[in-house]
């Protein structure tokens, strides 16, 4: 249940602490319950799958119900990290 998390904090910068814990630990006990209590009929299905779209699901929702806006030291950071992937993007500079 951690590939949410990995997803996450690779392409979306709000994901926050709270997010990612909460995914985290409910996404680990949906993939273990389904696992151990749901099983034949329509809950026939790898346990990874519900435990991974809840473990999405709960670490977008909190992780943006906890978001707090950036301040500029976040901002100065942030343009730092673009600018210096633009630098790594344009390759060596011919001289």
């Amino acid at each position: 249940a951690f590939g949410p998390l990995i997803l996450l904090s690779l392409f979306w910068r709000k994901l926050t602490n709270y997010g990612a814990i909460v995914g985290m630990i409910v996404g680990a006990v949906v993939a273990y319950c389904w696992g151990q209590f749901l099983s034949g009929g329509i809950f026939d299905l790898y346990e990874i799958v519900p435990g991974f779209l809840v473990n999405l699901i709960l670490a977008v929702v909190v992780s943006l119900a906890t978001h707090k806006a950036d301040s500029a030291d976040d901002k100065e950071i942030q343009e730092e990290f673009t600018h210096t992937g633009e630098i790594l993007i344009q390759g060596p500079v011919d001289r």
